[in-house]
């Protein structure tokens, strides 16, 4: 051997194990040879603490941590660029295995979106999850804390940087190392996923049993210990439970017990999934997918957040319901089968802020056609089980809102029918629902002028030259 020898002490006792002059060799090849491995008290620092590291490790965690052989080795020579390479897939390596545990449709689930989130179901298919997705997923999934979130993104900027992964001229020192080592085998290699998530995983698991019963009281305990996790944890539970109950290989058992435990996930979980599964909704009806995009409502029904869908799709689907219940109100049998049209419009309709400008006119116009209704002796022509509905939603209606309804007023569809008194009766009550107080003067007295002057006047009232003069400027 030659005397310029270098020994580097890796060892568990005091023994010291004798390498090659690597530095020589190098530059026996012809190589650069300075800077290459680290320096000989560099080497002398990690062999005696890197032992101590793995050996805190369990034997099952040692036996199958192939990378972490790598880094030992690397290490020991002291190539600490490769080494920290071999650590960062030593972290994947084990961030994958626990998404495996934890369930691959819920990390899918939180992880992809839009429509590639089809393509993805399979252990393989971590492998296209780039390294800042898996560790940003395994924090939303409480797979790893806040804190070691930021810890692996240091690292892993590390390893972009200063490690092998890419070219650069940087220089790794061993405490930095060993932080770092003893940062990911104590928390990620050798840790095992936080009780909400392993709870959110057996949840899943237990669901997909076609021959699980969900009774009141077990949904009470789900929700008692669902409300004690961070939000996020709810609500990626939520954005899983739509994505199997939306499956269409899904038995009807399970779709059954999502169903139940819907709208308790949802009333826990915050805005931004209540959204994304609207907008998911939005893309089974783009992809023409009928068959999803009927399942996807149903669920949204269930929790009654159908106002969590795209301004577009409720545009569409509110002016659908208008143009039916139209109809229904000409129709024959109208009382009760303007009922459930009705109550879907309504869902659409739970604040003020819920009509939408695009559909506002549409919306009071026919509210007001129905509300005074057909001029029949019976139930003086409206709608029993609707009326109510008519009346919450004039209720929700602001002050320019009243003002296009005093207007509709003129229509000669609805203006002809205040000649019959049950069309009187309904409109002296639809006005008395509205809040004078909160109005603009003219319209106030508008509707006072109204409510006591059309039982002499009838339709004849919009003749009057002191209403006309109320409402030429509202």
């Amino acid at each position: 051997m030659s005397e310029n020898r270098r020994e580097l002490q890796i060892t568990t006792s005091h023994e010291v194990v004798p390498f090659t002059n690597f530095e020589r060799y190098l530059q026996e090849l012809g190589l650069p040879h300075e800077g290459i491995i680290a320096s000989d008290r560099e080497r002398q620092m990690m062999s005696m603490v890197l032992p101590q590291t793995i050996q805190e490790l369990s034997s099952q965690t040692k036996r199958d941590a192939v990378y972490l052989s790598k880094f030992v080795a690397s290490s020991a020579i002291g190539l600490y660029d490769a080494a920290l390479n071999y650590l960062w897939n030593e972290v994947v390596v084990s961030l994958r295995a626990k998404v495996n545990i934890y369930g691959l449709d819920l990390f899918f689930d939180a992880a992809v979106g839009g429509e590639l989130r089809e393509t993805y179901s399979t252990v393989e298919d971590l492998s296209s999850i780039k390294d800042n997705t898996l560790i940003d997923t395994c924090r939303k999934l409480e797979l790893i804390s806040d804190l070691l979130h930021e810890k692996l993104k240091h690292i892993l900027y590390m390893r972009n940087n200063i490690g092998a992964s890419h070219p650069n001229g940087e220089t790794i020192r061993t405490l930095e190392l060993l932080g770092w080592l003893e940062t990911c085998v104590k928390d990620v290699i050798d840790d095992r996923p936080s009780e909400a998530a392993l709870f959110v995983q057996q949840l899943i698991v237990n669901l997909k049993n076609e021959d699980l019963t969900l009774d009141e009281a077990r949904l009470e305990q789900i929700q008692e210990n669902l409300q004690r996790q961070h939000t996020r944890i709810s609500g990626n539970l939520l954005v899983t439970l739509f994505s199997i109950f939306t499956k269409k290989n899904t038995s009807p058992d399970v779709r059954a017990n999502i169903l139940k435990l819907a709208p308790i996930v949802w009333g826990i979980s915050p805005e931004n999934k209540k959204y994304e599964i609207g907008f998911k909704l939005d893309q089974y009806s783009v992809n023409l997918d009928e068959e999803t995009l009927s399942l996807g409502n149903s669920f949204l029904d269930k929790c009654n957040g159908i106002n969590y869908k795209s301004e577009g799709t409720r545009s569409r689907e509110i002016n659908e319901f208008l143009n039916r219940l139209l109809d229904t109100h000409h129709a024959w049998d109208n009382f009760h089968h303007e009922v459930p049209i009705a109550r879907q419009i309504k869902k659409y309709i739970v604040e003020e802020t819920d009509i939408l400008t695009n559909i506002e006119d549409k919306l009071i116009k026919t509210i007001l056609i129905c509300r005074v209704g057909n001029g029949k002796w019976y139930c003086n022509g409206v709608s029993p089980g609707a009326k109510p509905i008519y009346n919450e939603i004039i209720r929700l209606f602001n002050s320019r809102q009243v003002n296009k309804l005093l207007k509709f007023l003129l229509e000669p569809e609805i203006k002809n029918m205040l000649s019959i008194s049950p069309c009187i009766l309904q409109t002296k009550e639809l006005l008395g629902l509205i809040n004078l107080d909160l109005q603009f003067g003219r319209s106030k007295e508008a509707i006072e002028f109204i409510l006591g002057n059309i039982d002499n006047y009838k339709s004849k009232i919009f003749i009057t030259k002191e209403l006309k003069e109320l409402l030429k400027y509202i």
